[in-house]
């Protein structure tokens, strides 16, 4: 470790040392300091001009000499259903491959866990132990935009929705599932409800639709609901789902796709 952090900062310094040859002159077009910024520069005391430096280089070879686990922003994630027969983790039985979307980056094959009680996004760093097991952290809800989840038969697309967005689309702040996107649209809060049995806390699954055909979206609470979302479409959506022998209280992420891609479909012909 010392080593590698002794071979870091050598790397700063001779990066420093090239500075002056990497950047363009003043008289060029592309002179990355105007007048303003250079008397405000002189003005500055050395350490300052070295803090822009090394922000300049770092900014300029980051892929290089950065950690690619720079997005480790969290907090140690403990587990606290250790003895829950139902724990609150999003299918915890099923292989997946994941990928993580920060505002600059994408990091693929990752190890994800969903906590759909915390509404947390987990990262297992299989690089290290620490007591013989593989750290586990929360990750910074600031810093992801998204996730993906690649199950066996599924692939999960989930984004981040902060308080602003969440508001104007009638939605809780956190992580949905985007399950479709067309003219209408619809997404999944997978989340967890808390009960006690037999002397152990367990974590009951309650995912919860949400469907749009507008600006908002509308949680689902039985076919009636449903069908009032599609207007003067409500009578052939209505047939649509007789037709298909789709029960909605008991009805599945795809039977809820293939009804609104049959709304779509009536919405783009103008029946």
């Amino acid at each position: 470790m010392k080593f590698e952090c002794f071979a870091f900062k050598l790397k700063i310094l001779f990066l420093l040392i090239l500075l002056p040859f990497v950047l363009p002159s003043r008289g060029q077009n592309g002179n990355l300091l105007n007048n303003n910024s250079i008397n405000n520069l002189e003005n500055s005391n050395l350490g300052s001009l070295t803090n822009r430096q090394i922000s300049y280089i770092k900014s300029s070879y980051s892929e290089k000499i950065e950690s690619r686990g720079e997005f480790i922003n969290g907090k140690e994630y403990e587990s606290y259903y250790g003895r829950s027969i139902y724990k609150p983790l999003l299918f915890p039985d099923k292989k997946r491959n994941s990928t993580l979307f920060t505002r600059t980056r994408r990091y693929s094959n990752m190890t994800l866990q969903y906590d759909t009680f915390l509404d947390e996004v987990i990262y297992t760093d299989t690089s290290r132990t620490i007591n013989y097991m593989f750290p586990q952290i929360a990750l910074n809800k600031d810093i992801v935009e998204g996730f993906n989840l690649y199950l066996e038969n599924d692939s999960l697309i989930f984004r981040n929705f902060r308080l602003a967005e969440s508001s104007m689309y009638n939605l809780k702040e956190g992580f949905y599932e985007i399950a479709y996107l067309g003219k209408s649209k619809y997404v999944i809060k997978h989340t967890s409800s808390f009960y006690v049995k037999d002397g152990l806390n367990e974590y009951k699954y309650s995912p919860e639709n949400y469907f749009s055909v507008g600006d908002v979206f509308y949680r689902l609470t039985g076919k009636r609901k449903l069908l009032k979302l599609f207007g003067e479409k409500a009578h052939e959506v209505k047939k649509y789902i007789h037709i298909s022998r789709i029960r909605i209280r008991q009805a599945d992420k795809n039977q809820f796709i293939s009804i609104l891609k049959f709304y779509d479909s009536l919405s783009a012909v103008g029946k």
